[in-house]
């Protein structure tokens, strides 16, 4: 037997998740002063934007996952947590103190982690594609190798609606008013990959990305506010691919946060998994 734990920073709906029976671990946040657990499906994004008073409660973090996985092991479970991006999550260093704790307590459990070096729902296509692998039968270690293999092919490009908290980091290229840059997460990293203006642009731009993917893994398309401009997206591939199932979500209030409450952005596996 064996569980797959995922933060709920990968943004699928909780419906999705346990089709694929992965165990998510909701994130705990401080919203406005009051404690809340975040994940896609609850999370009162009215209020966030708002008054977007907001942090991430790590100590209560930190005794979820240690429940979790006191309740795994003691059930003769292995164990796989697939961490969003070991640069930007907190997941990542709390799971990794956790583990610590159990090495040589198991010895007949695996119990491992990968950080996936993404975010939002491009993290979200590699949890939902893990999960699938673990129903079907494979082991821990198969699935590892997996997720080892696809993540190095889920392509994300995030157009922030503001720089402020990306600007000491990034190295941005033009700086006209209205012109934004286009970010590509590359290894983990965030990199400046493009500029576009104006609204008509930023959409036309991930559209373009996206009919370029591979149909095997659903596509991923996030936004802010402006779920207008997601759904246009949507709309245009499925012109062109009824079928092509989609996952639209609104980003994670860590990413919002960071890049804005417009932002947009896409993700979706770049070639055929044969």
């Amino acid at each position: 037997m064996s569980v797959i734990f995922a933060s709920s920073t990968c943004d699928l709906d909780l419906k999705t998740l346990k089709k694929v029976d992965v165990d998510v671990i909701n994130l705990p946040t401080i919203l406005n002063g009051k404690k809340c657990l975040y994940n896609a499906d609850k999370f009162n994004f009215d209020e966030y934007y708002a008054n977007s008073t907001f942090s991430v409660d790590f100590d209560s973090y930190k005794q979820l996952i240690h429940k979790k996985y006191l309740e795994a092991l003691s059930s003769g479970q292995d164990i796989l947590f697939l961490t969003p991006n070991a640069k930007y999550d907190a997941s990542y260093a709390i799971v990794n103190q956790e583990i610590k704790q159990y090495i040589g307590k198991y010895p007949d459990q695996k119990i491992e982690m990968v950080d996936c070096q993404n975010c939002g729902l491009g993290y979200g296509l590699i949890v939902y594609e893990a999960g699938i692998a673990n129903m079907h039968g494979s082991s821990i270690t198969e699935v590892m190798s997996f997720v080892n293999t696809i993540k190095r092919n889920i392509k994300t490009y995030i157009i922030p609606s503001t720089n402020e908290n990306i600007k000491e980091h990034l190295t941005l290229v033009g700086s006209s008013i209205g012109v934004r840059p286009v970010l590509e997460l590359v290894g983990g990293e965030f990199k400046v990959v493009d500029n576009v203006k104006g609204k008509k642009k930023v959409v036309d731009y991930l559209y373009e990305k996206a009919k370029s993917n591979s149909s095997e893994v659903p596509l991923g398309i996030m936004c802010g506010k402006n779920t207008d401009e997601a759904t246009t997206i949507a709309d245009l591939i499925n012109n062109v691919e009824d079928e092509r199932i989609i996952f639209k979500s609104n980003l994670n209030p860590m990413l919002l946060q960071k890049f804005g409450d417009k932002t947009l952005a896409i993700s979706y596996y770049k070639k055929s998994k044969s």
